[in-house]
């Protein structure tokens, strides 16, 4: 036996005592600060955090940069095209089909002018109850529209004065012509004064009636012809005074 022994035994002795007199240390965990996540980022409470556009963890320097991803611009595109849109074979897209005759002819319709009557009357401003005043109007004349031409059709409207209609104030009636100054075809003989009428006055006015036809020509057209509704077109009013003649018999 060693010389030596009991004092490794006294040793080992107060080693063991030490420790069991020792504080126990036990590795408990902080209470960590409540756990908030953040707008735009993803986070759990072992404070890993990740944030859209970061690069991956590590201490390596491979992780992209901080911001939304976008998708790569599509490729072979011009700025007309969308992503989707697949080229159909088969050369130009086949052109328009002609527009239809009615609309040309409405466009026609629109564009055309008809001239505006003018009321003459004689004796001129004044007449005189029975008495015959010649009436006649300015403006009793054909209208045509220029052509309008869309692709292989060509639409004209043509008007043509059909009557005046006559308002004068005390009776309404139509002559077939312009009428004339000596009152051969269009006249009127008043019955009564304009004395107790507005201002003194009779008002009259002279609305000429036009029938219209269309016609069309070249291969788009629908039908060749047809006849529109009438056009009467009205004068402005026209002031005329109707007077009594006064006899003097001498008594």
């Amino acid at each position: 036996m060693s010389a030596h022994t009991p004092t490794r035994r006294r040793t080992a002795a107060a080693v063991v005592a030490t420790a069991m007199t020792a504080p126990l240390l036990v590795a408990v965990p902080a209470h960590a600060a409540p756990c908030k996540v953040t707008k735009n980022k993803h986070a759990n409470c072992n404070k890993v955090v990740h944030t859209p556009g970061t690069g991956g963890g590590g201490t390596g320097t491979g992780g992209g940069d901080a911001g939304p991803w976008e998708p790569p611009a599509p490729e072979g595109l011009t700025p007309d095209e969308a992503p989707g849109v697949v080229e159909v074979p088969g050369g130009n897209a086949p052109a328009p089909a002609p527009p239809a005759t009615a609309d040309l002819v409405a466009m026609a319709q629109a564009a055309a002018e008809f001239p505006t009557p003018t009321v003459h009357t004689a004796p001129e401003g004044k007449t005189f109850v029975r008495l015959r005043t010649a009436l006649w109007v300015d403006g009793f004349e054909d209208v045509q529209t220029p052509p309008i031409t869309v692709g292989a059709q060509t639409i004209q409207l043509v008007a043509e004065p059909k009557s005046v209609t006559w308002n004068m104030g005390e009776k309404t009636f139509q002559c077939a012509d312009a009428g004339t100054k000596d009152g051969k075809t269009c006249s009127y003989t008043y019955r009564k004064s304009s004395a107790s009428r507005p201002g003194g006055k009779y008002t009259i006015t002279a609305t000429i009636n036009w029938d219209v036809r269309w016609t069309c020509e070249g291969d788009d057209c629908d039908s060749g012809g047809g006849v529109l509704p009438p056009n009467p077109v009205s004068s402005p009013d026209t002031p005329l005074v109707v007077g009594e003649i006064q006899t003097n018999t001498g008594q």
